[in-house]
């Protein structure tokens, strides 16, 4: 088995070792249901695979990266909202608000977006990072997941921000950009944090080029299908550039998770 498919199953069962039945029954129900659906797992594992190549611990990685899933789990709810995209499916089941109920399902993604810096914060959950880069590694993916990044490209986009780039390096990228940089400080490299984030932020808007590609919306809708999908291989052929000389070609497994996102629309 490769060391993904390694990884991947490790975060499944890490994922349950972190969110364990509590009351209120329902409560925990709506908070699992997105997160316990097969899925990808792209950023988990990219926070796993940057640390591990960079020398960091793999069990903390994985820790990291879970957060991280249920901060994405938690947004996937709130999208789906009515008030928001109104969608009465994900993945082919109901969303979250169909099964549980509207009032449900905000709760349910309140309560992940807490329980993940819950979990950040608790004693004793990492091994290898100092009192001060848990206070780095909290602050990074607060600031990435809040205002200044994801929320803060969700309301650009539902108030019909014209700049897809602005929206979608808020929208998408900035929670890449925490999990490239999350690796870096599970790994002690304060040093690379700069362009850890930049790599971040190139995969990011790829995986959001690739998705509008797929979906014939965003950038396919403004550029069309011929320069959209120039303008992803101009991404793809800079992302996997800027990867190996920052890794220095030791982590395969970055490379295979940039394949990974590209080969959908090839």
């Amino acid at each position: 088995m490769d060391r993904l498919s390694l990884w991947k199953d490790r975060i499944e069962d890490r994922l349950r070792e972190l969110l364990v039945p509590q009351q209120p029954q329902e409560l925990f129900e709506a908070m699992a249901y997105y997160l316990f659906q097969p899925g990808k797992r792209v950023r988990p594992l990219l926070t796993v695979a940057v640390a591990s190549s960079l020398g960091g611990d793999e069990e903390d990685a994985i820790t990291v990266g879970c957060a991280i899933e249920m901060i994405h789990n938690y947004s996937l709810i709130h999208d789906d909202l009515p008030a928001m995209d109104n969608d009465d499916f994900r993945r082919g089941l109901p969303s979250c608000h169909r099964k549980f109920g509207e009032a449900m399902a905000v709760l349910a993604g309140d309560a992940l977006l807490t329980y993940a810096f819950e979990l950040m914060s608790k004693e004793g959950v990492f091994r290898t990072l100092s009192p001060e880069e848990v206070v780095k590694l909290i602050n990074t993916i607060a600031v990435k997941s809040g205002i200044g990044g994801m929320v803060g490209g969700q309301a650009l986009d539902i108030g019909g921000e014209e700049n897809l780039e602005e929206v979608n390096l808020k929208k998408t990228a900035a929670l890449f950009e925490a999990c490239f940089i999350s690796g870096g400080i599970v790994s002690h490299r304060g040093d690379l944090f700069k362009e850890l984030e930049e790599v971040g932020r190139e995969f990011g808007l790829l995986f959001q080029l690739v998705d509008d590609i797929l979906d014939r919306d965003g950038f396919y809708d403004l550029l069309g299908e011929e320069r959209s999908m120039l303008k992803a291989e101009e991404l793809y052929r800079s992302l996997t550039h800027r990867a190996g000389v920052l890794f220095e070609e030791r982590s395969q497994e970055i490379k295979n998770l940039i394949d990974m996102v590209y080969n959908r629309v090839t």
